[in-house]
This record gives C-alpha cells, structure tokens and sequence, in this order.
C-alpha cells in the first residue's frame, strides 16, 4: 500500500522536483515556451510540457524523492485517489507557478 499524506509542503515539494526535471530536460527557452503557452491556453487541464516531452514520466519520477515509484507501482498508484490527487494537485501547482522558473533560470 502505498503512504503518502496530502499536505500543502508534499504538493510543493512534487511540484518544485517536477519543475526542475522538466527543465533539466527540455532546457531554458523550451520551458518559457512552455510558460508562454500555459498562460494563453483556454483549457485548463492541459499543459503545453507535453509539446516537448511526455511530461508524465517527469511527474512520475518526481514521486521518488518519497519512495514512490508510479511506474513500478502503477496498478496500486492508479488505485489510489489520494496519490492521483496529489498528482493532479503538485502538476496544478508546477503551472500556477510558471514551473518555479525563476528559482531554475539564471537570469
């Protein structure tokens, strides 16, 4: 079973360690990119990320830094609306905040 406890500091932590490894990955002009397009989109369940990476796997992996792996434990991951809620919720979270752009690029 997998324990993880909704709280205000574990979205921020998932959305903080989901933002840094999809700008490690895509870089800096993708992820203001990615910024640029969030802000204009009318949809609000959807992420331009995936126009440059399937973000998913970044979102998954960020899980790790409690122990939780979703791709290994996807059946139980999946199963469990607290852990899709705070998917949901660190993912809401990583865009609200233009992906903590400011704390990942130099300006």
């Amino acid at each position: 079973m997998i324990k993880l406890v909704k709280s205000p500091e574990v979205v921020e932590t998932l959305a903080k360690e989901f933002s840094k490894l999809i700008f490690e990955y895509i870089g800096k002009d993708k992820l203001l990119r990615v910024v640029e397009l969030n802000k204009t989109e009318e949809n609000d369940t959807t992420c331009h990320s995936h126009d440059f990476c399937d973000a998913n796997v970044f979102i998954a992996d960020a899980f790790k830094i409690y122990g939780i792996d979703p791709e290994n434990d996807f059946g139980e991951f999946l199963q469990d609306d607290n852990c899709i809620d705070i998917w949901n919720s660190a993912w809401n979270l990583a865009k609200e905040n233009d992906f903590y752009k400011s704390s990942l690029i130099e300006v």
